[in-house]
């Protein structure tokens, strides 16, 4: 379960930016939270709200990136760059590292990672343990010391080893889970369970899952029906990419995501195509491939079918611009869905960004960041609860009004 994320010099993020999942209103209904430990439990979604070009996307684009760098570490070509951009609208930052630490639990413990990289290497990496109420340091990476790893009397022997199979552009936490580390091994597929959908970058393949499963496909469909769209069936047909497309797709998403992140299968020879059936006023049923249906129906299958797929086991959604294509009824049936204790029985958790103001009165203050630029174009966020809300309050209208900020500066 996801408790707290952070990341510093990142894209348009030059200060560290925090994002929360703590519930700390012991009021707070039911539905919206999962059970984290017995102080705090922990909100099931987390919304960014904010104008265009204020970092939204850039703070969810770290998420993907860093996931994508702890799970593709292993694999990575000793010679392989960082394909890491940090702030880059002062000197001082492009010299400095970038960020990220995620504090979750799993298992029953909760545990703290984080890392900070630039081009070359890893500069800095650490994994904490609380087996008691005291954290257990597993072990602390850092470069710039005479010793680079210190692994504080745990497993001294074991991890030294370990440590001198790892690569300076790797991390070690991944290494140590390769090599039977146990205590690595639980963290690290915390991070494998929560990138699960995201590994292949083909959401066709997730909808795919889906379909294939009868239970999920009926709860698919009545979803669809339930949210007035006119689809009685959704399957999938196997179509045979061509190996000059499927050369050229491998060598785009090469230079995407940079030498030593892609493997070959990441584009299998078949791929799904996804096909709905629509039925008519008069009756008459017609299929069409999802790609030519309407944005707005390929974005709410797209958004079900990835809650669906991590709702049995956990998992994160990463949802960038929810409802842009589809109307503001079908965000709240969305929420809703996700909220929905027996659908969403695996405790899953989202964060999301959206420009439709209705989420605002849709989720707690606590779930709430706003997003926005300081004068020097840096990301910022405050959490919407930081204000005084009255329970009378309309916060969406407020909101519109520019009594909390984030939103919009129009020039004359």
């Amino acid at each position: 379960m996801f408790v707290q994320y952070s990341v510093k010099n990142y894209k348009s993020i030059k200060e560290e930016v925090i994002i929360n999942f703590s519930a700390t209103d012991k009021n707070v209904a039911k539905n919206l939270v999962i059970d984290g430990d017995e102080a705090t439990p922990l909100y099931k979604a987390i919304g960014l709200v904010g104008p265009n070009a204020c970092g939204k996307s850039n703070i969810l684009d770290s998420i993907f990136f860093s996931l994508k760098f702890i799970n593709s570490t292993i694999k990575r070509k000793e010679s392989a760059k960082i394909n890491v951009e940090r702030f880059m609208l002062d000197i001082e930052s492009k010299k400095d590292d970038a960020s990220f630490e995620f504090i979750f639990i799993e298992s029953g413990v909760k545990y703290v990672y984080g890392f900070s990289i630039n081009e070359e290497r890893i500069m800095e990496e650490y994994l904490l343990a609380y087996y008691t109420k005291k954290a257990t340091t597993i072990f602390d990476r850092d470069v710039n010391r005479e010793e680079e790893y210190n692994f504080k009397g745990n497993d001294v022997k074991i991890q030294m080893d370990i440590s001198q199979k790892t690569n300076p552009n790797r991390l070690y936490m991944p290494v140590a889970a390769e090599w039977g580390y146990e205590k690595a091994k639980i963290p690290y597929k915390w991070f494998e369970k929560m990138f699960k959908q995201y590994g292949n970058m083909n959401t066709s393949l997730v909808i795919e899952d889906v379909v294939k499963n009868e239970s999920k496909k009926g709860i698919l469909l009545d979803a669809l029906k339930k949210a007035d769209f006119n689809i009685v069936d959704i399957f999938v047909k196997n179509r045979k990419m061509e190996k000059q497309q499927r050369e050229a797709l491998l060598t785009f998403l090469t230079q995407f995501l940079g030498d030593g992140e892609i493997e070959q299968d990441l584009v299998p020879e078949d791929r799904p195509i996804i096909w709905v059936k629509h039925k008519a006023k008069n009756g008459e049923e017609f299929a069409l491939e999802l790609d030519d249906d309407s944005a707005g129906t390929r974005d709410i299958i797209d958004n079900i079918a990835e809650f669906l797929y991590v709702s049995d086991n956990g998992g994160l959604i990463i949802e960038d611009e929810m409802g842009r294509n589809y109307h503001r009824k079908l965000t709240e049936y969305f929420i809703n869905l996700f909220n929905d204790k027996i659908r969403n029985e695996g405790k899953a958790q989202m964060i999301f960004s959206t420009h439709d103001t209705k989420v605002l009165n849709l989720l707690r203050p606590e779930q709430i960041y706003l997003v926005d630029k300081d004068e020097d174009g840096a990301t910022y966020v405050k959490l919407l609860d930081d204000y005084l809300i009255r329970e009378k309050d309309n916060i969406e209208l407020g909101y519109l009004k520019g009594r909390y900020g984030a939103i919009p500066n129009i020039k004359e």
